[in-house]
């Protein structure tokens, strides 16, 4: 018998018998259960690691088939922004992918402007049997009471896009949000000199509940300071999604400020870029935003958009789903997170660029 055979055929039985135990208990520590000493639960481990045993993932989603679901509660994609579709995106793909293990994935959307939907989707969530929900955190108190109420009910959590730390029993999958501010000052400091007028803005309806832009404006200001630089910076809201309401506030800011430099904190930076594109009579400032979104691409392309900072989104929610995949079925009890890659995107790369 080839050695490929022999690896082939080793199993829990195996195991068992060079480890001197059952093969009750193996299976428990398969399964990262207790009632097993932490001497045993070393060996048990060793002996698989040795013998590169790999559990036979087929028959376990078997046993776990119509017993194993988790929820996807993320905002719905709008007119005005696709970078919610590409989240769903990336869900979408491990739903095809980890659907095949008789696990239940069940999406729930919810409208970002309005509270009810949210608090609507979460009553239909909690009215079935989940094991996990994977959570983009938009309204924060609603959240962190959702949150408490899976943990008494024994339902893990976990977030995406944004943080609120401390609440999620299953941690956080996203961009480290200081860092991409840090980064937006980073390309700031090489594109504009000193004392030149830097405009921050914040443009989306609901502005209330994108409290975690606050982070990459900290981070944006704290690298630049830390660097000396004597900008003159200014925050301002434009808590509208509609262009023809964004149009004279855009104007309104641009005499006011004049600013060398646009540093816009989220996707919404097409918006910024079509207001120069359409007033050419206007000395258009540099311009930073976030997100492979085709509309910001075009205006990239265009040189109305000068960097796009990227944060996958799409591999934000991939990324959830396998984790809580590795979790459950696999049995990986202990899995250390890493921030999202943050990539920058200029006319020059963005043709080779994929989500």
């Amino acid at each position: 018998m080839s050695d490929h055979e022999e690896k082939k055929k080793f199993g829990i039985k195996d195991i068992a018998r060079i480890a001197n135990v059952s093969i009750a208990t193996v299976d428990r520590v398969l399964n990262n259960r207790k009632d097993v000493s932490d001497s045993t639960r070393e060996k048990i481990k060793q002996i698989i690691k040795e013998n590169n045993y790999q559990p036979n993932l087929y028959a376990r989603s078997l046993s776990v088939k119509n017993n194993l679901s988790f929820a996807v509660l993320i905002p719905r994609t709008s007119l005005e922004t696709g970078y919610w579709q590409l989240c769903l995106d990336g869900i979408n793909k491990g739903i095809s992918e980890f659907s095949s293990f008789g696990i239940v994935i069940e999406v729930f959307l919810f409208d970002q402007e309005q509270e009810d939907t949210f608090l609507d989707a979460t009553e239909k969530i909690l009215s079935k049997k989940f094991n996990a929900v994977i959570i983009a955190p938009i309204f924060i108190e609603e959240t962190k009471i959702f949150v408490q109420e899976c943990r008494s009910r024994n339902i893990h959590t976990i977030f995406i896009n944004s943080d609120i730390p401390g609440y999620s029993s299953m941690g956080y999958i996203g961009p480290d949000l200081y860092s991409t501010g840090k980064l937006a000052g980073n390309l700031t400091s090489y594109l504009v000199k000193d004392s030149s007028k830097v405009l921050i803005l914040n443009v989306a309806k609901g502005l209330e509940n994108y409290k975690y832009l606050n982070t990459k404006i900290d981070g944006y200001k704290n690298y630049l300071n830390a660097m000396g630089k004597s900008y003159l910076m200014k925050v301002k809201d434009i808590p509208f999604n509609n262009y023809d309401e964004i149009e004279p506030e855009l104007l309104r800011l641009n005499f006011e400020i004049e600013p060398d430099i646009v540093f816009v904190t989220n996707s919404r930076v097409s918006v910024v870029a079509k207001f120069f594109y359409e007033h050419q009579e206007l000395n258009k400032p540099y311009i930073i935003g976030f997100d492979f979104l085709s509309a910001n691409v075009d205006y990239l392309s265009k040189g109305y958009v000068d960097f796009l900072i990227c944060q996958r989104p799409d591999k934000q929610g991939y990324m959830a789903l396998n984790h809580l995949y590795r979790y459950f079925l696999l049995k990986e009890g202990s899995i250390e997170f890493k921030s999202m890659p943050i990539d920058i995107l200029t006319k020059e790369n963005y043709a080779f660029y994929e989500n």
